[in-house]
């Protein structure tokens, strides 16, 4: 049976996360690797998530704040599907065949995918990386597929579907896989984790059109309700997010954000994954972070001067270090000319400046101009067409641009933007302006209250 209370967590919160695991490896070592017979896969999980992994229904979410433990959750209950448990039912024929995904493929492969394997430890018999397979002991095969282009996921019959942070999927995602769940002619099932993001295709899907039909099932969980996490890592993040943001990220609520600072963004008019064959140059943007993320932004620029987000790089608790070898990798793929960094910290921008070949300065930080900036390019010209594009691949960018709000000051009036969930779009005004004070564009657009 799963347990819904965790073990009492040692001092050290590393050597409580190793023996977690260590329980996982040692609960299935020996019956996994003699064949599996009528096994099924256990797994510690807390209350709100041992209620999502034991739901019979065929389309079931886990929305969850960060940090909640989403992802084991979803392991958990993909590893008992591949076993051919739904709840406690052994419901699917085995040995079947699943599939996992993600936004991007660094998040499939830096979350998802690392956490699929720590949870379902030496029932793995075979991992192709190349390939994005992996096969328990019983035969059942999993594969791990990015959503960047949703078209590709079409293909063979499969008897469950497990989509990781499926809020910045585009809406046609669901579609797709909804019509692959029919293995053995038998329908499938499907579930999804992911923290909301404002009110999309996820809550009209889950909430406003089937929350009453059986066949639909969602379980919540806050930041706090993780007993795994460490206690200052939470403290940490209450301190840092505020308002609607706050709700969002921390308490799993589907937020309609109002007063938007970019409403004329669209994804119909400005995501495409079609971009120039050459650049007449490239740049970047950044915005520092550790608790909060970091964010650097690739922009190209074609021959008329319009802009397309090419590479999208946003990242917790990692490192200046590490961001300057990443900022080097970068530089040496896509060429860039400079790094347009946030100056607040002079510090970092030199370590950047360290790299062979890398040339970063401080930004110009005027949020109004700045924002203006970016509010021109998103305007249609002409010839009918915006000078900002932006590559579906760029997930939390594209998020913040639909959750980036006025904060209102005391007299209720909205003049300055609300310094929550703004990592991206602070990377983006770094980048943009700086073109604009170098030659100012000539169209002028009002800023919106």
């Amino acid at each position: 049976m799963l347990l819904t209370k965790p073990p009492e967590r040692p001092s050290n919160l590393s050597l409580y996360n190793s023996l977690r695991a260590k329980i996982a490896s040692d609960l299935v070592a020996d019956e996994a690797l003699a064949g599996g017979g009528e096994y099924e896969p256990t797994y510690p999980t807390y209350p709100q998530q041992s209620i999502f992994v034991q739901a019979l229904a065929h389309y079931a979410a886990f929305i969850a704040g960060i940090g909640s433990g989403k992802t084991i959750a979803g392991s958990v209950r993909a590893w008992r599907a591949a076993y051919g448990y739904i709840g406690h039912e052994k419901i699917l024929q085995t040995p079947n065949l699943g599939i996992v995904t993600a936004p991007t493929y660094p998040m499939l492969r830096d979350a998802t995918l690392r956490a699929f394997l720590d949870v379902t430890g030496s029932t793995v018999i075979r991992h192709n990386k190349s390939e994005g397979i992996v096969e328990l002991a019983n035969g059942s095969e999993i594969l791990f597929r990015s959503t960047e282009y949703p078209e590709r996921l079409r293909g063979p019959s499969i008897s469950w579907w497990w989509g990781d942070e499926a809020a910045l999927y585009e809406a046609r995602v669901w579609d797709i896989m909804i019509g692959r769940l029919r293995q053995f002619g038998k329908r499938g099932y499907a579930w999804i984790t992911s923290t909301p993001k404002g009110r999309n295709w996820l809550y009209k899907t889950f909430v406003q059109d089937n929350q009453d039909k059986p066949d639909y099932f969602v379980q919540k969980a806050s930041s706090r309700d993780n007993p795994f996490l460490d206690r200052s890592i939470v403290q940490s993040w209450e301190q840092a997010y505020v308002g609607d943001f706050a709700r969002q990220e921390l308490e799993a609520e589907f937020i309609a954000f109002e007063g938007l600072i970019y409403p004329e963004f669209s994804r119909e008019l400005h995501v495409s994954h079609a971009k120039p064959t050459a650049f007449s140059r490239i740049i970047a943007g950044v915005d520092w972070g550790l608790v909060n993320p970091g964010v650097l932004l690739v922009i190209g620029l074609d021959s008329d001067q319009r802009a397309y987000l090419i590479h999208e790089e946003y990242q917790r608790q990692r490192q200046i270090h590490d961001w300057a070898n990443v900022a080097k990798q970068l530089r040496d793929t896509w060429n860039i000319s400079e790094f347009y960094c946030d100056p607040s910290e002079p510090e970092h921008i030199k370590i950047f400046n360290s790299k062979p070949g890398v040339r970063a300065s401080g930004a110009d930080n005027s949020v109004i101009p700045g924002i203006q900036a970016v509010k021109s390019r998103l305007v249609r010209q002409a010839d009918l067409k915006p000078r900002l594009f932006i590559s579906p691949n760029a997930v939390n960018t594209l998020a913040e641009f639909e959750s980036y709000q006025w904060s209102e000051n005391r007299h209720g009036m909205k003049d300055e933007p609300l310094k929550s969930g703004d990592h991206a779009m602070d990377a983006l005004r770094y980048a943009l302006y700086a073109l604009e004070v170098r030659k100012p564009f000539d169209v002028s657009v009002q800023r919106y209250a």
